[in-house]
């Protein structure tokens, strides 16, 4: 493993987006990995393998620009240069733009630039159903993939229900039937997230479809299949072990089902 101490990973300076990462977004880097580690992922792709990860995470400020706060952070990687790889190492947070006022069932976040199209935001917004944010990727080339979020956590018991399949899977179909023709007019990919929670943990679990056919990665059986992998996984794990706090599915269009990318577990370093 190459080290890498006191590597930048963000600051408050305007950004190569005309954007500013603001000094409570850096903060919140800080707390959430307290004691933990962050892992890397290439060019904020999550279909692509961490190829290490970040610890020691600090806010500090930049002694270059009066006023200015930087995150830095000791990076460990494998690989003889993994920056020239990545374009370097950089961060990406999430935030709500337009909020529903009632309950609604996900949060789609847009890549750069397409959250700054007002209409577009407007377009994609429905109160009740979904709100819009943004999925800020600070890189010198960001990825055009958005992310959708369940905000309806699914309960996992050690014996499988087959509940995913009529309380939740249908809902997630009904999104994408609506909204993937808006998303495809602007090239935009998307991943998904489900959070779920198996025995007292809560996971987050990350769908990958294949890009351009996220119709039937989405399907109603495709989803189901996805928490049956899931639930299968976890239950073969030994106890008792760390808990997990990511899996990660990829879809494969060969086998027109889901199948296990990776597993993280919390404080894995």
């Amino acid at each position: 493993m190459k080290i890498i101490k006191n590597q930048i990973l963000a600051g408050t300076h305007l950004d190569s987006q005309g954007e500013r990462c603001p000094k409570e977004v850096l903060d919140s880097f800080c707390e959430m990995y307290r004691g933990k580690v962050m892992p890397l992922n290439q060019q904020h792709d999550l279909s692509m393998s961490s190829p290490g990860f970040v610890e020691n995470l600090r806010v500090i400020l930049d002694e270059s620009n009066a006023g200015e706060w930087l995150l830095v952070g000791d990076v460990q990687f494998d690989g003889e240069s993994q920056q020239a790889t990545m374009g370097g190492f950089s961060i990406s947070f999430l935030e709500i733009l337009r909020r529903s006022m009632s309950q609604e069932l996900f949060h789609i976040y847009l890549p750069y630039p397409y959250y700054n199209d007002q209409a577009f935001v407007d377009e994609l917004f429905e109160e009740g159903f979904v709100s819009v944010g943004r999925w800020a990727k600070k890189a010198a080339d960001p990825a055009t993939v958005g992310l959708v979020s369940a905000t309806i956590v699914f309960f996992l018991k050690p014996i499988w229900e087959d509940l995913y399949k009529t309380q939740i899977a249908p809902h997630v179909y009904q999104f994408f039937s609506k909204k993937i023709g808006k998303l495809k007019e602007k090239d935009i990919a998307v991943n998904f997230v489900q959070h779920v929670v198996y025995n007292g943990c809560e996971i987050q679990v990350m769908l990958i479809p294949a890009h351009g056919k996220e119709e039937q990665g989405f399907e109603i059986e495709a989803t189901n299949q996805a928490m049956v992998l899931v639930h299968s996984k976890l239950t073969e794990l030994p106890s008792p072990t760390i808990p997990v706090s990511k899996i990660y599915l990829q879809f494969e269009e060969k086998t027109g089902a889901y199948e296990l990318h990776h597993i993280e577990y919390q404080g894995e370093d």
